[in-house]
């Protein structure tokens, strides 16, 4: 006789069944016009995987939120997938605000805010995602990626047979996308002088960017806390994000896994550094605040537009575009021209990965090289080895 799979209770959440590649947990989640129980499957590697996922449905079927699979339309499944994602830990609170803002996208749409999954077709979604390509790439990204991941994840429940958008090529911006670059030494220099001189609004935070090449959100969260003046070390651990409503909060963690670190203050920042700290209350927990509330990057922006307009810091000869983050590009490209490693300036800068370094940089780098390739040559040439020297004449007919 074959042996049965054997059960267990789910914390009486739901039985959990053994399977061959895991667990498989059911739920009562209503009744049919029959007044027969409909029953939810969940599946898992681990019971304890298996309980979380149930515990969610029962939670949703008693606030009234839980959708049968039959009616649920791909943004209802989008937003379920996102809270579960949250409530489990797999994001952050500012990674979920993110996630809410590309739905917000796609829920806009009617067609698909209203038709069921299995009513989907792949004409109207593509209409829907040729409609989006005057958006930033980025954008248009995020929302093609949601929509394939939650149509997988209802093949994965058997909600539909197939993704009728698997075959779909995501489509590319219509906008014309200017490279954000560094500024020159001349406009850094004339950009140095406005923030040291004159009374401009969040001029510290500018300043510490534009020198230490942290990201804005990482500065606006900074606390007292994180500076050790004896060791001379500023820790990142936390970075500023923005709610629903757009208002600002400190998130628990830096915006990826790399970008929490310890950086050394140098001797040029130190003096800055003190200055901030000094213009600090003894009470105030937060080194930038404005009437007690959080800045955020937007706001620090806006200002960083009006000052190289109004003190005309940049050169209109020079291409590309420049915005507050030109200041973390300008920190990096200095180190570059400097000499720095690239595996130094990727941990200073907090990426996961040193393609990222070197991909973003890849010009700065070229130039560092060329320069240095240049100054062998005249090495070279010092030692007497040089071909163009030593070439005989050709003989003239």
């Amino acid at each position: 006789m074959a042996k049965t799979a054997k059960k267990k209770k789910g914390n009486g959440e739901g039985t959990v069944y053994k399977t061959k590649s895991g667990y498989r947990g059911q739920i009562v989640v209503g009744t049919d016009d029959f007044g027969k129980p409909i029953r939810r499957s969940v599946t898992g590697k681990t019971v304890k995987e298996v309980n979380e996922k149930l515990t969610t449905i029962k939670n949703s079927v008693i606030t009234g939120t839980y959708i049968a699979p039959n009616k649920i339309t791909i943004c209802e499944l989008s937003r379920l997938m996102i809270e579960d994602d949250l409530n489990l830990n797999y994001i952050k609170e500012a990674t979920y605000y993110r996630h809410i803002e590309t739905l917000k996208r796609i829920e806009a749409n009617s067609y698909l805010k209203n038709t069921p999954i299995q009513e989907l077709s792949y004409a109207p979604i593509k209409d829907f995602l040729l409609s989006e390509i005057s958006l930033s790439q980025s954008f248009i990204d995020k929302i093609y990626a949601m929509m394939q991941k939650t149509l997988k994840e209802a093949v994965k429940r058997k909600i539909i047979g197939e993704n009728p958008i698997a075959d779909l090529k995501k489509p590319k911006t219509s906008q014309k996308r200017d490279k954000v670059r560094a500024l020159t030494t001349e406009e850094e220099v004339r950009l140095y002088k406005v923030l040291t001189t004159e009374d401009v609004n969040y001029s510290h935070q500018m300043l510490l960017s534009m020198l230490t090449g942290m990201r804005m959100g990482e500065i606006n969260a900074l606390k007292t806390e994180d500076i050790n003046l004896r060791m001379r070390t500023i820790s990142v651990s936390k970075t500023m994000a923005r709610g629903l409503k757009g208002e600002a909060f400190v998130s628990k963690s830096a915006k990826t896994e790399n970008g929490n670190r310890v950086i050394q203050i140098s001797a040029t920042v130190m003096p800055l550094i003190k200055e901030i700290l000094s213009c600090c209350s003894e009470e105030e927990e937060y080194l930038f605040l404005s009437n007690g509330s959080f800045i955020n990057t937007s706001q620090v922006n806006m200002q960083f537009q009006r000052v190289v307009e109004k003190y005309d810091i940049l050169d209109k000869t020079v291409k590309g575009k420049v915005s507050l983050h030109s200041l973390r590009h300008t920190f990096a490209t200095r180190c570059i021209e400097a000499g720095m490693q690239p595996k130094v300036l990727q941990h200073i800068l907090g990426h996961s990965d040193i393609k990222i370094t070197l991909n973003t940089y890849c010009d700065a780098f070229e130039n560092f090289q060329n320069e240095n390739i240049a100054k062998t040559d005249e090495y070279f040439a010092d030692m007497g080895i040089n071909f163009d020297s030593t070439k005989p004449e050709k003989a003239v007919s």
